[in-house]
């Protein structure tokens, strides 16, 4: 894990060399994962959850459930999408693989949304601030990944966003 724990300061610090890494090893794949998983767990803890109350209720083992889907799906939607727009709207290139390793590397700079939202910030200016060093990251990952200028790496990578929000306000209403 030393390994990837190096690699994600290079991916927090933009550095060409995390994305080279991450092109060209599976692992990281389940590196990213694990920043996902781990991250998610810090954003729940930051909100106030506790794990003393995941032993003596069964609200707080859904909790942990349903924010670990939230973030495993978040995963792969917005990957998914930032790869689509990329390839397929942008005629970019890359692999799929590629786009959920950097997705991964930066999920854990949402943890600034834990910090924002401790400032008494109201909650959409506190996603707006924790998303914003994710999508900047990405559009460094996808300007490498795609070969495609950062105009387009920034669409991308905002269309990722965009269309989670759209996902998950459908799915909130039960509309799927």
């Amino acid at each position: 894990m030393g390994e990837a724990l190096k690699r994600l300061l290079q991916t927090v610090r933009l550095e060409r060399d995390a994305f080279v890494w991450m092109d060209f090893n599976d692992r990281a794949t389940a590196d990213g994962l694990i920043f996902v998983v781990a991250t998610r767990f810090l954003i729940l803890l930051g909100e106030g959850w506790t794990i003393r109350g995941l032993s003596t209720t069964l609200f707080g083992i859904e909790v942990l459930i349903a924010a670990m889907l939230n973030a495993l799906i978040f995963w792969l939607v917005y990957s998914g999408v930032v790869f689509a727009v990329t390839k397929f709207l942008l005629n970019g290139s890359g692999a799929y693989a590629t786009y959920l390793r950097i997705t991964g590397f930066a999920y854990p700079t949402l943890l600034l949304y834990v910090f924002t939202i401790r400032l008494g910030i109201t909650l959409t200016a506190a996603f707006v601030l924790g998303s914003a060093w994710l999508l900047v990251i990405v559009t460094r990952g996808v300007i490498y990944e795609g070969d495609v200028p950062m105009e387009k790496a920034a669409f991308a990578a905002g269309a990722g966003l965009a269309g989670w929000i759209i996902l998950s306000a459908i799915l909130k209403r039960g509309m799927i």
